[in-house]
């Protein structure tokens, strides 16, 4: 039977009881039916995960105790930064979905000139991506959160990566040629940019590339804007990551 893993903003140690209420209460208690005495896992994003036991439900809150620590590591050997084009909604969201399954550590949600939503329409989508990525998370076993920077213009975030401690810096686009030649080292650090639903314009594909950033493609073919991050954060594990034949 499957026992649901459950992300909480709190400090954790074992016999620590924690009350859970909101939308992730309504979860437990009308969508999962848990009952006193249900066997839940609990992780706060600091490392390892907590075997614990649901104590009490009521109408208002869930409360539940850590019994047990376990020290385990799910997290990628890769630190991958994902610059992220803005999408829309329901794009966005299987975005975020697929970085954070595929191990991405930070998450830079950028407003490019094409952006596809309109501007005023952004205020409060921060909170309900980083629930997304909590979500995530739980469902496919992180014991640590991706971060999720604020909403940053294109220009700054490229300055910003260009001016951190990277060992390579990518730009998906299409236009640039497909290179598979493997860098003199295996990158341990990497950061890529992926845009909108339009793409990059020329000259933000000429901006980055003066940062020092590389454009690079996986193929000919047209991505839609949610397969492009699955895309290419799978190509990068397999490469240099945990997917890879020589990983370390």
């Amino acid at each position: 039977m499957h026992t649901p893993r459950i992300y909480v903003d709190a400090d954790l140690a074992p016999n620590t009881t924690v009350v859970i209420e909101g939308g992730k209460h309504h979860h437990l208690r009308n969508v999962l039916r848990l009952k006193a005495a249900d066997a839940v896992i609990l992780f706060n994003g600091q490392g390892g995960e907590y075997g614990a036991e649901v104590q009490a439900i009521t109408k208002q809150a869930t409360q539940i105790t850590t019994l047990t620590y376990d020290p385990i590591n799910r997290e990628s050997p890769l630190h991958i930064c994902l610059l992220q084009g803005i999408l829309k909604r329901d794009a966005m969201i299987n975005a975020l979905q697929r970085a954070t399954e595929l191990g991405v550590s930070k998450i830079i949600p950028i407003q490019t000139q094409h952006l596809s939503e309109k501007r005023v329409q952004l205020a409060g989508r921060w909170e309900a991506w980083q629930a997304v990525i909590e979500q995530s998370s739980e469902q496919c076993g992180r014991t640590q959160l991706p971060e999720l920077a604020p909403l940053t213009r294109y220009t700054e975030a490229v300055s910003m990566v260009q001016n951190a401690d990277f060992d390579l810096r990518l730009l998906a686009h299409l236009g640039a040629p497909e290179s598979r030649t493997p860098p003199a080292t295996t990158p341990k650090r990497i950061a890529v940019a992926i845009g909108p639903e339009g793409g990059f314009s020329d000259a933000e594909v000429t901006l980055a590339e003066a940062n020092s950033f590389r454009a690079y493609t996986l193929g000919a073919r047209i991505l839609r804007a949610e397969t492009a991050p699955a895309a290419l954060l799978a190509h990068l594990q397999t490469r240099f990551g945990e997917f890879s034949e020589t990983k370390q």
